[in-house]
């Protein structure tokens, strides 16, 4: 005989519910009230839940879906009842395309919806820790860990421009970087010797200005002359923009700024050091990422990130790929900002 409390329920979920790990939350939910069925992401960002079980249960399980998860957000829900076809036997996630391309997919959904105008970081400033790291657990030489990092840097910068972020950049070189080891520095500038064509490259065909933020008195004078280059051949953009730190500490910018007002003549105050710092041509940061489970800023930009959002991964920079950066903007688009109001 057929169960009549047995039914199928069919809900339709819309607004913050992609990339958000929300399908994964209502796997267990329905786990937890003995239902099966599938989650699955629809094209137009909504969310399709079909689950078939006791009718009571049901209830209660549709009842969490107007709550949502604690990342999502629900805008508005659709359901319709039917007879249970008994057409399933668990409760699963449909994918579209394989993990990583599903992932995608929802990131991209999330990034058209909430990373937009003030949801979206003006300025992200990068941390990328951890290539020394990388390359040893893989059982490489240092400098491949670099090499990775290096690459992986262009790409990330690529995809923030993508989702609005107009200003990014990336500390390469520290002042503190001087002390390692004199081999791992020579590879360093050698590095920059070779990726600085290929940033040219990428910057004339994305119009993307450039900018070095740091000290110009002990990198290597062709190093410098191919930084200023790259600033003057590059300085005609205006819709997106680059900066590379290299040779940089937060302290010493500030040290250095001071100076130039005082030899000058010119009064200290906020402003005047604000327009006297190396990166005076780029807006505050709103976002600082550091990779590598590192949860400190080491110097960075201190008088200019006073009231940025900070974003910590754990992986290491070479594994913060893209996938891992569309979390920290919608980390951030999820963040209220007070500016100490």
């Amino acid at each position: 005989m057929h169960d009549l409390s047995f039914k199928r329920l069919t809900v339709t979920i819309s607004g913050r519910v992609q990339g958000v790990f929300f399908r994964r939350g209502v796997r267990d939910q329905a786990v937890s009230f003995s239902l099966t069925g599938y989650a699955k992401n629809l094209t137009n960002g909504s969310v399709e839940v079909v689950v078939e079980g006791d009718s009571s249960r049901l209830q209660s399980f549709l009842d969490w879906c107007y709550q949502g998860t604690r990342l999502s957000k629900v805008e508005s829900l659709y359901f319709a009842w039917s007879d249970s076809a008994n057409e399933f036997t668990t409760f699963s996630i449909v994918r579209e395309g394989n993990y990583v391309q599903d992932k995608i997919r929802a990131f991209e959904h999330l990034s058209s919806r909430y990373l937009s105008g003030n949801h979206v970081p003006r300025h992200i400033v990068v941390i990328p820790d951890g290539n020394r790291r990388w390359a040893r657990s893989n059982m490489l030489a240092v400098r491949r860990g670099h090499d990775k990092g290096f690459s992986n840097a262009v790409d990330l910068m690529s995809d923030a421009h993508k989702a609005g972020v107009k200003y990014f950049t990336l500390w390469g070189f520290s002042t503190e970087n001087w002390n390692r080891s004199k081999a791992e520095v020579d590879h360093l500038m050698a590095l920059f010797r070779k990726k600085l064509p290929q940033f040219s490259e990428r910057f004339h065909q994305e119009h993307i200005a450039f900018k070095h933020f740091g000290r110009k008195d002990r990198l290597p004078k062709d190093v410098i002359q191919s930084l200023n280059q790259l600033e003057f051949d590059t300085q005609d953009y205006h819709d997106r923009h680059f900066g590379l730190a290299l040779d940089y500490g937060g302290r010493d910018e500030i040290l250095r700024s001071v100076k130039r007002l005082v030899d000058s003549g010119v009064e200290v105050s906020e402003e005047t050091v604000t327009n006297s710092l190396d990166t005076r041509h780029f807006p505050d940061p709103d976002l600082i990422i550091r990779t590598s489970g590192e949860q400190r800023l080491s110097g960075i930009m201190p008088w200019q990130g006073v009231y940025a959002e900070l974003y910590f991964a754990e992986c290491l920079f070479p594994d913060f790929t893209v996938p891992e950066f569309q979390k920290a903007l919608r980390e951030f688009a999820f963040r209220k900002r007070r500016f100490g109001h």
